[in-house]
C-alpha cells in the first residue's frame, strides 16, 4: 500500500513539472524578433581601427642606387701599333702624367727624322729665295712656289710629331685603372679602346626617379639627399643632385639622377658598389596633391569603402564606445600606401579598418584593444523571458 501510495506522488508529481513547463512555454512562447535584435544591440563589438593622422606636407623616400667615377675614360691610341710598355695594372691609382702604355715608335721616329730632313732642306731653299727675290733675280712665282712647298714640309712635320706622341698614352688626371683590355707586346689598332680609367677622388651614385616626379619638380624636388653605401654599416654622408638624364629607360620609365658626393675617409669607394639614397620630397612633387588642401589627413586603404554611386565613406568609432557614424569623405589617390582624404575626417579620430559592410549605425561598438584577436571578451548576453520567468519561478516558490 505505501509503495503504490509513492508511485501515484510521483506520477502527480511529473504532471504537475509538466504543467507548469506548458505553462510557461505557452505564455512566454518564442524569443520575439525585437526581444532578439535588442538582445544583439545590447552587445558592445570590438572593431579593429585606425587613427586619422595629418598627411605630411613632405615624406622621405629611399632609392637603391650604384656608384659610379666622377670622371670616366676609354683611352685608345689613334694609330695601329705595337705594344712595348704597359703600366696600367687593374685596380692600381695613378698619378696624373704617368706613362700608361707605349707602343714600338721606331717606325714613327724613323717617318718624323725623314720630315725633319725635309723641312730643313726647303727651309734653306726658301731662304735663297727670299735673298734672290730681294735682288729681283727669280720670278714671284718661283718665291710663291718655294713658299709654298716649305709649309706643307712643315705641315707634315708637325702630323709626324704628333704621331710620334701618339704612341704614349699618359694619365690625363689623378685615377684607378678600372680594366684593361690588352696585354703587353700585342698589337692594337687606332681607335681601339684598350684601357678604362676612372677619378674616384669624388664618387656620384645613380638611382632610378619616377617621370611623375620628375615632370613635377624635377631633380629640385629632392630636398636633404643622404647616401648610406651598404659595406659602411649605418651611417649616411651628405650629398646633391647635380644631373639627371633626359633620355628614360625604355622598360621602367624612370631618369637616372645622378647624385654626387665626397668619399668616406675610413672605407675606399669602387664603382660598381652599391648604395642607398635617402630624399625627402614635396607633396606636389609626388603628384598626389596639387596644391595641397589646408588640412589633409591619411588613412589606410582598408579603412575606406564605396557604395554602388561610387561614392567613399568611412566607419567612424567613438574612442569610448557607441555607435559608428558613417562619414562621406573625399580621397585622393594613394600616396606612400596610405589615402590621402581631402574631406571627411579628422585627426585624431578612429576608423574601422575591417568588416567595413557589416557595420550600421545604432550598434554598439568599441575600438578593439592593441593586441587582442578575434572578438575581443565577450560580454554576458541578457536572458531570455522564459529563462527570466523560470528563474522566478523557483526563485520564489
Amino acid at each position: 500500500m505505501a509503495a503504490k501510495s509513492k508511485i501515484q506522488a510521483g506520477l502527480g508529481g511529473a504532471l504537475l513539472l509538466a504543467a507548469v513547463l506548458l505553462h510557461f512555454c505557452s505564455s512566454s512562447g518564442t524569443i520575439s524578433p525585437q526581444d532578439r535584435r535588442s538582445a544583439h544591440e545590447s552587445v558592445t563589438r570590438p572593431v579593429p581601427t585606425a587613427v586619422v593622422v595629418e598627411c605630411p606636407r613632405q615624406i622621405t623616400r629611399e632609392f637603391p642606387g650604384k656608384v659610379r667615377a666622377n670622371r670616366r675614360v676609354e683611352l685608345a691610341f689613334d694609330l695601329d701599333g705595337l705594344l712595348v710598355e704597359l703600366n696600367a695594372r687593374e685596380g692600381s691609382l695613378v698619378t696624373k702624367g704617368s706613362v700608361l702604355a707605349r707602343l714600338d715608335s721606331r717606325d714613327g721616329q724613323n717617318a718624323l727624322n725623314a720630315a725633319q730632313a725635309h723641312f730643313d732642306d726647303l727651309s734653306r731653299t726658301l731662304d735663297r729665295s727670299k735673298k734672290l727675290r730681294k735682288k729681283r733675280l727669280i720670278a714671284e712665282s718661283e718665291y710663291d712656289k718655294a713658299l709654298a712647298a716649305w709649309e706643307i714640309a712643315k705641315a707634315d712635320l708637325r702630323i709626324r710629331e704628333k704621331a710620334l706622341s701618339d704612341t704614349i698614352i699618359v694619365a690625363p688626371f689623378d685615377g684607378l685603372v678600372a680594366e684593361r683590355g690588352v696585354e703587353n707586346y700585342q698589337r692594337v689598332e687606332a681607335g681601339q679602346t684598350f684601357l678604362s680609367f676612372q677619378d674616384i677622388s669624388s664618387v656620384e651614385v645613380v638611382i632610378q626617379v619616377p617621370e611623375r616626379l620628375i615632370a613635377r619638380g624635377g631633380i629640385e624636388a629632392l630636398h636633404d639627399l643622404k647616401v648610406h653605401f651598404d659595406t659602411d654599416g649605418g651611417s649616411w654622408l651628405g650629398a646633391t643632385a647635380h644631373e639627371y638624364r633626359a633620355q628614360p629607360d625604355a622598360a621602367t620609365r624612370t631618369y637616372d639622377v645622378i647624385v654626387s658626393l665626397a668619399p668616406p675617409a675610413d672605407i675606399k669607394i669602387l664603382p660598381g658598389m652599391t648604395a642607398t639614397v635617402k630624399a625627402t620630397i614635396d607633396n606636389v612633387a609626388l603628384g598626389a596633391l596639387d596644391p595641397l588642401p589646408s588640412d589633409p589627413t591619411q588613412v589606410p586603404p582598408e579603412a575606406i569603402w564605396t557604395n554602388g554611386k561610387g561614392e567613399t565613406f568611412g566607419w567612424i568609432i567613438p574612442a569610448k564606445g557607441g555607435s559608428p557614424q558613417r562619414a562621406r569623405v573625399e580621397i585622393s589617390p594613394l600616396q606612400n600606401g596610405q589615402v590621402v582624404v581631402l574631406s571627411g575626417l579628422n585627426p585624431g579620430q578612429q576608423v574601422a579598418v575591417a568588416g567595413l559592410h557589416a557595420l550600421r549605425e545604432g550598434i554598439r561598438v568599441r575600438p578593439r584593444a592593441p593586441g587582442k584577436e578575434g572578438q575581443g571578451p565577450r560580454r554576458e548576453r541578457p536572458a531570455s523571458p522564459w529563462l527570466r520567468g523560470a528563474f522566478h519561478q523557483r526563485r520564489f516558490r
